[in-house]
């Protein structure tokens, strides 16, 4: 029972700042349409997706919705979002604050928790 509700406060944790980082995103891309490299502009818009895809996840999750996504699409999923993160932390691990940093790990470590869990289900079926 307290794990449920651990994991709810996680889940809840995650989808606030997934939506706080959206949006920020998001107004930073309205604001500053006219500046910045179109490489840049097109990362902002795959994080944005991608993001948006986490967010409807959660919700679901949150919600006790049932997952339509097979096992193998959710650790897809969870690889991609793993791997573009990583790619990310790399290309910017100077100009990214301590703090950010910190909850970019924690992220990462939850991904690899969640990637465990799912392969322990494989296993079972």
């Amino acid at each position: 029972m307290n794990n449920d509700i651990n994991k709810k406060k996680r889940q809840l944790y995650n989808l606030e700042n997934l939506v706080e980082n959206h949006t920020r995103t998001e107004r930073h891309l309205e604001q500053y349409s006219e500046i910045g490299s179109k490489e840049n502009k097109d990362n902002a818009k795959e994080k944005q997706t991608t993001r948006e895809r986490e967010i409807d996840n959660l919700e679901n999750k949150i919600l006790g919705e049932d997952n339509s996504q097979t096992i193998q699409e959710q650790l897809n999923n969870i690889s991609e979002n793993f791997n573009g993160t990583h790619r990310y932390m790399e290309a910017n691990y100077e100009k990214i604050p301590q703090e950010n940093w910190d909850n970019l790990n924690k992220k990462q470590d939850n991904r690899i928790e969640q990637a465990e869990n799912l392969i322990d289900k494989l296993d079972f079926e």
